[in-house]
């Protein structure tokens, strides 16, 4: 027996959901929490710029739930961060946006099916 696969509404497309959040823990041992990028702000973030620094910048203001950022924050952060903390944030910012290592080619992979 085959069942017709359920498709999405428009509503379902456009309707805001609630972001998933991590607790990342620093290098001292205290946590941040983060949350992943919409496509929107992947793309916006990125606009006017090709400098990496600010496209970090405004990635991990834009998705640090927990303290709250502004990118002149995090530009301070970046110049005087313990080694490994912020590798740890933009990993997990990129984790929670569906942009880890092989998320693309999984996608890709099973878009023809």
């Amino acid at each position: 027996m085959s069942t017709e696969p359920e498709y999405a509404s428009i509503d379902d497309l456009t309707t805001p959901v609630v972001a998933m959040t991590e607790d990342v823990t620093l290098a001292d041992g205290r946590k941040v929490k983060v949350r992943g990028l919409t496509r929107f702000e992947l793309i916006m973030n990125g606009k006017g710029t090709e400098d990496p620094l600010v496209i970090e910048q405004r990635n991990v203001a834009t998705c640090m739930v927990q303290p709250k950022m502004t990118p002149d924050a995090v530009r301070k952060w970046q110049k005087g961060s313990v080694p490994g903390d912020l590798a740890r944030v933009t990993l997990a910012i990129r984790n929670l946006s569906g942009l880890a290592e092989g998320a693309g080619k999984s996608d890709v992979a099973e878009a023809g099916n």
